[in-house]
């Protein structure tokens, strides 16, 4: 066994570091991205972790949502680890934060329990917006991606993606309907001019384009071999599917 991870649930790498927030250790394990050796393990009650689950970086900050009952975000220094603050008060409204995000200038956590984006400062970590009124038609929000200026939050139970302005908070619109195909979506990814949406019981990933908002294909499972598509990644022109019905991955080329 390795005693590194318990129960790991989000990863990410700023191409330095790779991050794992291990959900029943409190903790997150740093490793080295060349290698994949050791840098540390980071526990200890001063970072607040409470399960904590997503997480996302910058380059220059590390941001892990504590998806336990303490509803909090942990800022760490992507550099050493260190913490830098713990995120938390009923003014953010952090809510079993399923998702989170940041591109330098703001962090969005994506709340499942009360359908809500919580919108941070990424150098204050001061709230900005909170994003909840009936017109984003959030309904169990679970992913969440950026391209061309918006940001994309997928409903799981909505059958719907809510498109929304980086800059100004504001609904830019709601893509939903028979032509998306989407039947829970709960992964998205995008490499900045398209986006990708598992179809978590549709066995498919609707690949859209970030600029219209339209429908550039469907793929099926009878041809990708999707089995319950759950989390979505892309880089360096490709896309990984992660299929939680057999313990898969699809990858194809953008």
């Amino acid at each position: 066994a390795n005693d590194h991870f318990y129960v790991p649930d989000g990863i990410v790498s700023d191409g330095t570091h790779v991050w794992v927030t291990n959900y029943d250790g409190n903790s997150v394990t740093e490793l080295n991205a060349s290698n994949g050796s050791l840098v540390k393990v980071i526990s200890g009650a001063s970072f607040g972790f409470d399960q904590p689950g997503p997480i996302a970086t910058d380059g220059t900050h590390v941001w892990v949502a504590n998806a336990g009952g303490n509803n909090s975000v942990t800022e760490l220094s992507a550099s050493t680890g260190d913490l830098v603050r713990v995120i938390s008060g009923s003014s953010y409204s952090f809510k079993d934060p399923y998702a989170i995000m940041s591109d330098g200038t703001h962090v969005w956590v994506v709340n499942d329990g009360n359908n809500s984006v919580s919108e941070l400062s990424a150098a204050t970590g001061d709230l900005i917006r909170v994003l909840s009124s009936g017109s984003y038609e959030f309904f169990e929000p679970w992913a969440i991606a950026a391209a061309g200026g918006n940001i994309y939050v997928a409903n799981a139970n909505g059958n719907s993606v809510t498109e929304i302005s980086a800059a100004t908070g504001s609904l830019v619109k709601v893509l939903s309907g028979a032509s998306y195909h989407f039947d829970v979506p709960i992964g998205i990814a995008s490499d900045g001019t398209d986006l990708w949406i598992t179809s978590y019981y549709g066995n498919s990933v609707t690949e859209i384009s970030a600029s219209t908002g339209a429908v550039v294909s469907v793929l099926s499972a009878s041809s990708y071999r999707f089995a319950e598509p759950y989390v979505v990644a892309e880089h360096s022109g490709r896309v990984w599917v992660a299929n939680f019905g057999d313990e898969s991955f699809t990858t194809f080329p953008t």
